[in-house]
């Protein structure tokens, strides 16, 4: 039998071969050699035919032979977990070899009527095939492409264009009677004998789309936040950068780079800097439309697609990302953080030329340059020429630059004045916070723009230290002389990082000013941030209380970022709570963001405690604020940043009223 079928097969295309010889329409006995290769053409369809019939007597004769080789044991076994192929002891089942197979099997003639259905396609349609035989096949098989079209239609007039072609639909759906759509792969063919009829031939696919489908979205997608990853994110907006389909319509990208992630992910661990992410992809997921992507990029940087947006549309939607960003509260095992962002916005139309390398550089750019303008803000690149200089700080030295304006005194100190609220405040003390400011190229750098570099380089305590040497030898010089004749002092509130308070040489460095300058301590005061305080809380108790025996002033800034620090506030010898400003931002338009500056209010009220509310940049906000009872206010409204050396002219101005 094993070579019996390759005689059968040559004899049947032989046979195939003189059959359409004889069933020519010239019924010519002779025939040239130059259309022999035509003539094997034509009867090609019926040598597969042949062939395939053949393959399936090979199977069943196959089968027949390895079944009768079975011991009596070894067929009652298979008997009883095969009772479809088993169904007496001298025959398999040609059915079930057909099953195994194909799967699905459903003939219907040119009527459009069911003529046969097997097992499977009974198990997959859940029709009842001694049910069907005649029924219309759209009835039957209901099967739809993956836009929701219907085949059956399609596939016969195919078949009957081109009734020698098979046809393969790839994965369609499949519609049972009852339940739920199926993934099939079909495939039809036309049979051409006497019965002329159109077989489908499916087989159950769902099992492997969803394995399919799940590999690709676990290779496509962040693990943490389920958004988008870098490069399925970039594909996608390489292709539609690249379709010039619809030349007039343009796109937006944003470059996305969260503001304080990394002061939550340093002081409260990475599971609590994962959470935040999570978060925060919800965020996005909120804020953009059904048709936008959202991308993690890497760490705690997003990207965002607006497909077919303008860039003053673009701009509001990331405002409206941003503005929910900041009224976003982080909560962690008791404490509470507040975050912003930093976002770079680039429109552009489609072009064959486009580099896709070079957007996202450019949104980089934009995104970078909202970082050095303060932070916490939405940046729009409109070409190299407008942000050239703030673009060319990557690729400056600034390990010698910093240096250079630590050891040249080019930082420049700004004071911003803290008003009171109350008459019963306005006290013969003048307050003020010290700011920081970097002259770079014709402009002033606030900041956010350079100080993240100098923590990168271990700058930051040479420059805390610069700014307590520069402040206390203007108080020498301009205000205490003066401060006797005109009744008034001056306080300056000096910003100290984390790590000059943990630095073991920060007490002896500042006490060692003020003797060399003849400051009176009780004019300084310094800040330090919340989140700084509660990360390292022994050794901020300890330099606290140094600073605090030597007569200087202490403020815990932003607080109510976390309030966990409630339990330490006891402990740090404390004169004010500057309350953190996101609160105040918002106060007049948010209740929730009213009541926490109205509870940080009460604590400090409780614990004897002067408040000063940051970031007070209208009236309204103003009159809030005094309705709370908050003693101090900071902000545009209050007065803008000015030199420090305006101090020396507005004493001398004093000191000429009062002569």
């Amino acid at each position: 039998m094993r070579f019996a079928m390759p005689v059968l097969s040559l004899c049947v295309l032989i046979a195939s071969l003189a059959w359409w010889l004889i069933n020519t329409e010239s019924r010519d006995p002779t025939v040239e050699l130059s259309t022999v290769p035509s003539l094997l053409t034509a009867s090609l369809p019926y040598v597969l035919l042949s062939m395939a019939v053949l393959q399936a007597l090979s199977l069943l004769w196959s089968a027949r032979h390895q079944w009768q080789t079975l011991s009596v044991s070894e067929q009652e076994g298979f008997a009883l977990s095969n009772p479809v192929a088993a169904t007496s002891a001298e025959q398999v089942n040609t059915e079930w070899v057909l099953d195994a197979l194909a799967g699905g099997v459903v003939v219907v003639n040119l009527q459009g009527k069911v003529t046969y259905m097997n097992a499977s396609a009974e198990k997959l349609t859940l029709w009842q095939r001694d049910k069907v035989i005649g029924e219309p096949v759209d009835k039957v098989l209901r099967l739809d492409d993956l836009q929701g079209n219907p085949i059956i239609q399609r596939a016969f007039d195919a078949h009957r264009a081109h009734p020698g072609h098979p046809l393969q639909f790839g994965q369609v759906k499949l519609h049972p009677r009852v339940g739920e759509a199926k993934f099939v792969e079909l495939h039809t063919t036309c049979i051409l004998d006497e019965r002329k009829a159109v077989v489908f031939i499916f087989r159950d696919v769902t099992a492997d789309r969803k394995v399919i489908n799940r590999l690709y979205r676990q290779a496509s997608r962040d693990a943490l936040t389920d958004l988008m990853n870098r490069s399925s994110f970039e594909q996608y907006v390489e292709q539609l950068a690249h379709d010039t389909s619809s030349l007039l319509r343009t796109h937006v990208l944003a470059s996305v780079d969260l503001d304080n992630f990394k002061i939550i992910n340093d002081t409260c661990g990475h599971l609590a800097g994962d959470e935040l992410l999570k978060q925060v992809a919800q965020i996005f997921r909120h804020s953009v439309r059904t048709s936008d992507k959202v991308a993690r990029i890497g760490g705690d940087e997003f990207a965002v697609f607006l497909e077919g947006c303008s860039q003053d549309k673009g701009r509001g939607i990331m405002e409206t990302i941003l503005t929910e960003l900041r009224n976003f509260r982080f909560s962690w095992e008791g404490r509470v953080f507040s975050i912003g962002a930093s976002i770079g916005l680039l429109e552009f139309m489609p072009a064959s030329h486009i580099q896709i390398k070079q957007l996202f550089a450019d949104a980089d750019r934009a995104c970078y340059t909202a970082k050095a303008l303060g932070r916490n803000q939405v940046f729009v690149h409109a070409g190299e020429g407008e942000t050239e200089a703030i673009s060319n700080q990557r690729v400056t030295d600034w390990g010698k630059l910093l240096k250079d304006a630590i050891r040249e005194d080019r930082f420049m100190l700004f004071i911003q004045p803290i008003a009171p609220l109350s008459e019963g405040r306005a006290d013969n003390i003048r307050q003020y916070e010290v700011l920081l400011r970097l002259p770079f190229r014709q402009t002033l750098l606030n900041p956010g723009s350079f100080l993240p570099m100098a923590d990168r380089l271990d700058l930051m305590v040479s420059i805390d230290r610069w700014i307590i040497r520069k402040s206390l030898d203007v108080l020498a010089k301009c205000c205490v002389s003066a401060a006797g004749q005109v009744g008034e002092q001056t306080r300056l509130m000096i910003n100290l990082s984390s790590h000059t308070v943990q630095d073991a040489e920060c007490f002896a460095y500042v006490e060692q000013q003020i003797k060399r300058t003849g400051v009176d301590p009780s004019m300084i005061c310094f800040e330090i941030s919340e989140s700084v305080a509660i990360s390292n809380f022994v050794h901020s108790k300890r330099i606290m209380n140094a600073l605090h025996s030597l007569g200087c002033h202490l403020v815990l800034d932003d607080f109510g970022s976390g309030f966990s620090s409630l339990n330490y506030l006891r402990e740090l010898p404390l004169s004010y709570l500057k309350i953190d400003g996101n609160f105040v931002h918002n106060l007049v338009s948010n209740p929730v963001d009213a009541a926490m500056v109205k509870a940080v209010h009460e604590v400090g009220q409780v614990m004897n405690l002067l408040t000063i509310a940051e970031l007070v940049e209208d009236a309204e906000t103003l009159q809030h604020l005094r309705q709370i009872g908050v003693d101090f206010a900071q902000g545009y409204y209050c007065g803008r940043p000015v030199p420090l050396m305006q101090l020396c002219q507005q004493q001398e101005q004093r000191l000429q009223v009062v002569a």
